[in-house]
């Protein structure tokens, strides 16, 4: 899987950085205390990659979201709530519109928490400083952090950008110890002949984010 993951990244950054890959990414949408905030993470990945699913054939992807869908997400009782799930379809006079696939997804469920998902969920909630057109790039001068455990929040974080910035590099040096680290870079050298050091490095911390944020 790692291989898989690593070998895919790497062709989208070595062959076509210019191009519709590189684009900044339509984020999922969390409710937080009554108020919606950008997701800059996806829970739902998980769930869908162990299914095998793949974008129904009316669903049209564009270079702003290749996952194929967007996800409204709410924090309520502790817990992480799935309310919907929407792919864009063609409509009247070559239009688009939303479409739900929720009760596709979960048949017969009214209150889906994500046990699935455990990783952290990065909620840029303050100003734009520093726009990065490629995925969830851009930074902000405020982030909370909500680590998830099967589902279950079991803490909440509220941080300016640069203790943010801090935060995440002490957590991924803490991580680059592990054997998971150790396993996925190893693939990735493999994998990779002209990639620096620094430039593996830099996409782990991108790649694994919401992994190492967890721990």
């Amino acid at each position: 899987m790692y291989r898989l993951i690593h070998t895919l990244a790497l062709l989208c950054a070595l062959v076509v950085p210019s191009l519709a890959l590189a684009t900044a990414q339509i984020p999922d949408v969390l409710l937080i205390d009554g108020k919606e905030h950008a997701l800059n993470t996806n829970p739902l990945d998980a769930h869908l990659q162990a299914k095998g699913w793949t974008p129904p054939k009316e669903g049209l992807i564009s270079s702003a979201n290749w996952r194929g869908y967007v996800a409204r997400w709410a924090v309520a009782d502790g817990q992480l709530l799935l309310k919907d799930v929407t792919i864009m379809v063609e409509a009247k006079d070559e239009e688009m519109a939303r479409k739900s696939i929720l009760a596709d997804l979960f048949p017969g469920k009214t209150q889906i928490v994500a046990d699935w998902y455990t990783g952290a969920l990065i909620v840029p909630d303050g100003k734009m400083i520093h726009y990065v057109h490629m995925g969830y790039g851009s930074t902000y001068d405020h982030y909370q952090v909500l680590r998830v455990s099967s589902g279950r929040v079991i803490e909440q974080l509220s941080m300016s950008g640069e203790e943010f910035k801090q935060y995440r590099a002490r957590k991924f040096e803490a991580f680059k110890q592990t054997d998971e680290f150790k396993k996925a870079y190893a693939e990735l050298k493999r994998d990779s002949q002209s990639l620096s050091e620094e430039q593996m490095l830099g996409f782990m911390a991108s790649f694994f984010a919401e992994r190492y944020l967890a721990l």
